[in-house]
């Protein structure tokens, strides 16, 4: 598909039909251990998935479908694409001919550097989800060749200059969000540091780096992003070559877009454009939003730009599982295209579109490609630990971000839950820890925070304590972990 973001959308619709129909037909059922055990189980003939509208004939595939156990600890390499499992490929329509043609023009040695090319798994990275063992994610060769294509459509979407420096500020992990960042860089001939974040090289040297070596683009997470620009402020330094930040491994609500893009005046930055992404391990990549004007400030997201020639996006409802209508609230759910590695079909992301999919003309940059909503939300989170009952109410979490994370005189916020006494079967309590900033009245912070809790979520915080910034800023673990800790749950079990 070389026009992948300029294609009319029953053109592409039709484009993915062909290539879901082939990659199940020639790739998964006869290569996946998985997934030719649940295709024959369930009496389905890989033949028999001819549109994107046949896949609904199949049951999902669901984290606990790809996550190791101990008593099943190779469950993700069931996933993979292998030539070599017991049919060794030759019931794929026209495998056996393909085979000897290529043995044939290329010889032996040939072929089984396209087989390797292809099909052998070279790097891998984990997921870090709460509840089960980390999951690998397998990429081939071939793999990293379209990573490299999706970051060079980022960089697209983003108006990156491939002169100019990027200082790349995830944690550094076998997680997605650092290696993405990586090869796009790589793919694009970005100039970069790839920091490793505060952990590693640590917030004063990364801020020395984007001041002595003009950094023009900064990525992170938000929260970490932040920590950097106010430590930034609060020092006293400029930072006039920075005029981007990519966001990504957390949501980024409206109010943090306008709290980071606040920093710009004090930064001696005459304009500073804030981008987020969505990614989630499984799915090997990131969906871009595109760059607004400058003058559109920290406005709402327009989404995020799919790649319809690399993956199939469905949104269905959360617990009926049935598809929703365009622009309708869903639960994402994915299907890799022509991937090898870790091959996936109907895959549960666990995330929620609030606002759906969109397949109109991108007002800002005039693009085709389907828009996922940029309001997305962890399913498994919102229904277990965002959506909570507190004091008899059920509260959703969520909205503390908004709250806290806009309020101009909060510099930084945690939220604890806990039992009265730490006993499981006492009342819930609420404490709410503060570092203002210097100067203001806490007493009309307090007032101001607990009345608006009161009026959006109709709890009142059992304590608000204010602590210091540093003290805060270890709580939250910036500099430690790899995901702040913004939001605990302390109360014991039953």
């Amino acid at each position: 598909m070389p026009y992948w973001d300029r294609m009319p959308y029953k053109q592409y619709r039709l484009a993915q039909d062909q290539k879901l129909a082939r990659y199940i037909r020639e790739q998964v059922y006869p290569y996946s251990p998985f997934y030719r055990a649940l295709f024959d189980e369930h009496g389905i003939k890989p033949e028999s998935i001819r549109t994107i509208e046949d896949l609904q004939r199949l049951p999902f595939t669901t984290k606990a479908d790809i996550s190791p156990s101990m008593n099943d600890p190779e469950k993700p390499s069931k996933l993979i694409l292998n030539p070599k499992t017991e049919l060794e490929g030759r019931k794929a329509r026209g495998a056996g001919a393909r085979e000897r043609w290529l043995r044939l023009t290329r010889g032996n040695r040939g072929y089984q550097d396209l087989v390797d090319d292809q099909y052998k798994p070279v790097y891998l990275h984990f997921t870090i989800g709460r509840t089960a063992l980390p999951t690998p994610v397998f990429y081939t060769a071939s793999d990293l060749c379209r990573v490299r294509q999706c970051g060079q459509r980022i960089s697209q979407l983003f108006k990156l200059e491939d002169r100019e420096l990027l200082i790349n500020a995830f944690p550094y992990a076998p997680h997605l969000a650092f290696w993405m960042t990586y090869f796009t860089c790589e793919a694009t001939h970005t100039p970069a540091l790839h920091t490793g974040g505060g952990r590693i090289l640590g917030s004063e040297r990364i801020l020395n780096a984007i001041q002595r070596l003009g950094g023009c683009v900064l990525a992170g997470t938000p929260g970490y992003i932040y920590h950097l620009l106010r430590e930034a402020r609060d020092n006293g330094r400029q930072l006039p070559s920075l005029h981007t930040l990519v966001l990504g491994a957390e949501r980024v609500s409206t109010a943090q877009r306008a709290r980071l893009a606040s920093f710009a005046p004090d930064l001696g930055i005459k304009h500073l454009t804030v981008l987020a992404t969505y990614a989630f391990t499984e799915g090997r990549i990131a969906w871009p939003e595109c760059r607004p004007p400058e003058m559109a400030g920290a406005a709402p997201s327009l989404g995020y730009h799919l790649f319809p020639d690399m993956e199939i996006i469905e949104l269905v409802d959360p617990e009926t599982g049935d598809p929703v209508e365009e622009g309708e609230d869903g639960e994402i759910i994915y299907t890799s295209l022509d991937w090898r590695g870790t091959a996936l079909v109907r895959f549960r992301t666990g995330d929620l579109a609030r606002g759906g999919i969109s397949y109109e003309l991108c007002p800002n940059c005039k693009r085709l490609t389907p828009r996922l909503s940029g309001d997305i939300v962890h399913l498994a989170d919102y229904k277990e630990f965002e959506l909570t009952k507190l004091k008899g109410t059920l509260v959703d979490l969520n909205a503390f971000y908004p709250i806290l994370s806009g309020h101009k005189d909060i510099l930084e916020w945690q939220l604890e839950i806990r039992k009265a006494n730490n006993d499981p079967f006492d009342l819930d309590e609420l404490h709410l820890y503060l570092a203002p900033v210097e100067g203001v009245s806490k007493n009309k912070i307090k007032e101001e925070v607990a009345s608006r809790i009161q009026r959006e979520l109709e709890i009142t915080p059992t304590k608000i304590v204010f602590t210091s910034l540093p003290k805060l800023l270890k709580q939250l673990g910036i500099e430690t972990e790899s995901k702040e800790l913004r939001i605990i749950d302390s109360r014991p079990s039953t």
